[in-house]
């Protein structure tokens, strides 16, 4: 005889926009910390077909269940769902699903437990188990949210892939997190010592108060967001709380296809070229700019956060996937959904090939795209539907194997910390000088602008000074350059003689150093009792190379690197020399002109380069 399936169906009303309300409700993970469900242990296995198998296990007062999870399916601020298949424990199979109803004013979130218990002992417990582990304490901690949410409503125009929690749910436990505050003081007034901000006080509120989930992956810049502070000011704040010993920071190896960290390292020297990602099943390079983040988490001897995890596959966890769905063999889905302007990527599993969704506010072109998944990828062309309409989207998938669909947002890069940009700091480079690549070990960096200075007629200087005045005078101009360099976000990688390299992430920040430094130099030097100033040579090109360890430091070496050097050794004092190339990527060079600076357009031979280079040189009268 079957036995019938059990069901547990409650609704709750939100007053509240739903884009806040998905974002809540969808967080699985943050749902099941806080309402006492005991942390799940995750093992993927790839599959010879190019998916994974995903397998769980959890304790509850010392019995262990086990299952498969299939991946979650959901559609953005509309539904997800997840089933479990159970090998042992108090269930066959368990599906959780939610979705959202909107309605005017607000919504209606109804949430559906459905299982089939297992024989046996504990089978009897399925019904009381689902009650008291699932259906009361969501019911407790959306209406909970409901009445935050209630409270905070805002009328504002927000992105509908909202990264942040608009509210946090707390826990339904008593036990507060185990801190050592007397510790934690101490730390604060270390870290206040090496750079001293408003934020020390709310770092310090942070690591005391929040849930242990919220910095398991502390990101400076999703900090920076909460708090409505500086992005480079938050970045300066967490480097010293680590080197104060408040924050410890690790190294992330991120899979490019899906996101998720795969290797959690405490080092840089621990850092390979390759990668395996479980969940997709693919290999992959590590790079510096895509692949490897920086997060922090308290140091244990502040607070102990356990490495916990209680719900992995919800959208929650990957805010910016707005579509998940699996197709078998010969399927179709369409459905229609509606997102705000931005770029979205369409992946699946077994392939690295993409497709684009570019949502404009202005786009003419059709609402209705339509894409078929192969056996070696997606066919269909990339999309651009308004913004303003519901877009109707269909995949189908004539392969020959199951696939799992994504459509994501690329919001997702806004708060990561990338190496490539850590390694740019020189924050990072002053307090974190060991933090190095092992020998043999080349990290590609996919874009940087390299800027190289000299000094105008140093041997004749070092010749009528004399070799004490004049290296007076150089060091005191390594000095500023140090200063400058700084604060536009760049970091000196090395310097040459009388020379430097300094590297940005960006070329616009490159640029404004440039004009700094030819501004600013001489009448430094000047201010500090040298009575011959100082003239200096720039050059500047921007494009991709690698990083490596070279006299225990990290450097860079590339076509990129060997140009920037070049074009420097063009300049005749005084001048800013810039490659076409960097000039088209910055507008021209819009802020070098609005400075005063005026260009001529040089076709000059660059050593080791067959073709001619053309370069901008940059003069200003002043």
């Amino acid at each position: 005889m079957r036995v019938m399936p059990g069901n547990f169906t409650f609704d709750v009303e939100f007053d509240a926009p739903v884009a806040d309300v998905w974002r809540v409700v969808s967080d699985t993970d943050m749902i099941d910390a806080a309402g006492g469900m005991p942390a799940v242990d995750y093992r993927d296995e790839p599959q010879p077909d190019g998916t994974t198998r995903r397998f769980c296990s959890y304790k509850v007062h010392g019995f262990v269940f086990e299952y498969e999870e299939l991946p979650f399916t959901w559609i953005h601020e509309r539904h997800y769902d997840v089933r479990r298949i159970y090998s042992k424990g108090a269930f066959k199979t368990f599906r959780h699903s939610c979705e959202i109803i909107p309605r005017e004013g607000g919504c209606t979130v109804r949430t559906t437990f459905e299982w089939e218990k297992a024989g046996g002992f504990l089978g009897f417990f399925a019904k009381s188990g689902t009650r008291n582990n699932g259906l009361i304490p969501y019911q407790k901690l959306f209406r909970d949210a409901a009445r935050r949410l209630k409270q905070n409503t805002t009328t504002e125009k927000r992105h509908s892939v909202i990264l942040k929690r608009p509210v946090e749910i707390d826990s339904l436990g008593d036990k507060p997190p185990e801190v050592n505050t007397e510790q934690l003081g101490k730390l604060k007034e270390r870290t206040r010592a090496l750079y001293d901000t408003p934020l020390v006080d709310k770092l310090a509120e942070a690591v005391r108060d929040l849930p242990g989930e919220r910095l398991r992956r502390m990101q400076p810049y999703a900090f920076a967001r909460r708090w409505t502070a500086d992005r480079q000011q938050t970045l300066n704040q967490f480097l010293a709380a680590t080197r104060a010993g408040l924050l410890k920071m690790r190294w992330d190896v991120i899979c490019p296809h899906c996101r998720g960290d795969k290797l959690n390292l405490g080092s840089l020297s621990e850092v390979q070229q390759k990668a395996f990602c479980p969940s997709c099943n693919i290999d992959f390079d590590v790079d510096l700019d895509r692949s490897l983040e920086a997060v922090f988490t308290p140091h244990p001897q502040v607070r102990d956060v356990p490495n916990a995890q209680y719900c992995l596959g919800g959208p929650g966890t990957t805010p910016h996937i707005v579509y998940q769905q699996v197709l078998e063999p010969g399927s179709e889905h369409a459905f229609t959904f509606q997102l705000a302007e931005g770029r979205y990527r369409i992946r699946i599993t077994g392939a690295d090939e993409y497709r684009w969704l570019d949502v404009k506010a202005d786009s003419n072109a059709s609402n209705e795209v339509a894409f078929t998944i192969s056996d070696t990828g997606i066919d269909g062309a990339d999309a651009a539907p308004r913004e303003s309409q519901p877009i109707a989207v269909t995949f189908r998938n004539a392969s020959q194997r199951r696939v799992v669909v994504v459509i994501e947002s690329v919001e997702w890069a806004r708060d990561a910390l990338s190496a490539g940009e850590l390694v740019a700091d020189q924050r990072f480079r002053d307090l974190f000088s060991n933090e190095v690549l092992a020998p043999g070990i080349s990290l590609a960096v996919e874009d940087a602008t390299i800027l190289f200075t000299d000094v105008v007629g140093s041997t004749a200087m070092y010749n009528t000074l004399g070799d004490a005045k004049a290296f007076s005078l150089v060091r005191t101009h390594f000095d500023v350059l140090h200063e400058i360099v700084e604060k536009h976000r760049g970091a000196i990688v090395k310097t040459i003689g009388d020379a430097i390299m300094g590297v940005f992430t960006s070329p616009e920040t490159a640029l404004l150093a440039a004009n700094d430094l030819h501004r600013k130099v001489d009448r430094y030097v000047r201010e500090r009792g040298h009575t011959d100033g100082i003239r200096l040579k720039i050059g500047l090109h921007a494009g991709a190379c690698i990083a490596v360890t070279l006299n225990e430091r990290l450097d860079y070496f590339g076509t990129t690197v060997n140009l920037a050097a070049r074009v420097e050794g063009m300049s005749q004092g005084g001048d800013i020399m810039v490659t076409r190339m960097l000039a088209e990527r910055t507008n021209d060079c819009e802020s070098l002109r609005a400075a005063g600076w005026q260009s001529s357009l040089e076709h000059a031979h660059a050593k080791g380069f067959a073709e001619p280079v053309p370069v901008l040189r940059f003069t200003c009268a002043d």
